[in-house]
C-alpha cells in the first residue's frame, strides 16, 4: 500500500526530488523551502491515505505556505509546479523499482493530493507577487505599470497551471484546471482595464495640449 510505502521510503522519495531539481538546474532550497515541501506534503499524504479523506486542508494550508516562501527565496512559479511533479515521478520510479504493489485508488488519491497543492501554492505565489507590487505604486504615474504587472502575473500563474495539466500529474478539471481558467479570466480584465486606462491618458494629453495657450 502506499501510506507503507511512503512511510519507509520517505527520506529517498525527497532525495530523488532534489536530485531533480539540481539536474534542472533549479536553486538548492534553503531550510524554509524544505521545511513546507516535499516532507510535509509526504506526511500529509500519509494521513489522506488513512483516513481516505479529500480535500484534506492541511494539504493546501502547507502548499500555501510554500509558496509564500518559494517567492521570497528567489524560485519562479514554474519551479513550483515542477518541484511537486518531482514527488509524484519520484514516487512512481521508486515503486516499479522496489516491485510495489500500489493500488490504482491510492495512485489516484495522490495525483489529487497534487492537484490540490499545486493549485494551492501557485495561487499563493501569484498573490504574494501582485501584493509586493501593488504597494510600490500608490499614484497615478503608476497605474499602467501596475496593470502591466498583474497581468504577466496572470499569464505566469496560468502558464504554471498548464505545465501541470500537460504533465499528465493533474486533470483539467481539478483545482489547477480551475487556477488556470480564473487566471485566464483576470487576464482578459486586466487588458481591457490596460486599454481602458492607456485610452483615458491618451484624452488627458489631448485635452491639456488644447488647453495649453499659443
Amino acid at each position: 500500500m502506499l501510506i507503507e510505502f511512503v512511510t519507509i521510503h520517505k527520506q529517498e522519495i525527497i532525495s530523488r526530488c532534489k536530485a531533480k531539481a539540481a539536474r534542472r538546474g533549479a536553486p538548492a532550497p534553503p531550510t524554509a523551502g524544505i521545511d513546507h515541501g516535499v516532507p510535509m506534503f509526504l506526511d500529509e499524504l500519509v494521513g489522506e491515505l488513512r483516513l481516505r479523506r479529500l480535500p484534506n486542508p492541511e494539504v493546501r494550508k502547507t502548499a500555501t505556505k510554500h509558496g509564500h516562501d518559494l517567492l521570497h527565496q528567489g524560485f519562479t512559479v514554474s519551479q513550483v509546479v515542477h518541484g511537486y511533479g518531482d514527488v509524484c515521478q519520484s514516487i512512481t520510479e521508486l515503486a516499479v523499482e522496489t516491485h510495489a504493489p500500489i493500488s490504482a485508488d491510492d495512485f489516484r488519491m495522490l495525483n489529487r493530493c497534487l492537484d490540490d497543492a499545486i493549485a494551492a501554492a501557485v495561487t499563493e505565489y501569484g498573490s504574494e507577487r501582485d501584493l509586493s507590487f501593488e504597494g510600490e505604486a500608490a499614484d497615478e504615474t503608476k497605474r499602467l505599470g501596475v496593470l502591466a504587472h498583474k497581468l504577466k502575473i496572470s499569464i505566469q500563474m496560468a502558464r504554471g497551471a498548464l505545465d501541470a495539466i500537460k504533465s499528465g500529474r493533474v486533470g483539467i478539471a481539478g483545482a489547477t484546471g480551475t487556477v488556470l481558467d480564473q487566471n485566464l479570466l483576470s487576464a482578459e480584465g486586466l487588458i481591457d482595464r490596460l486599454r481602458a486606462a492607456e485610452m483615458f491618458a491618451s484624452r488627458r494629453t489631448t485635452t491639456a495640449q488644447v488647453k495649453r495657450p499659443a
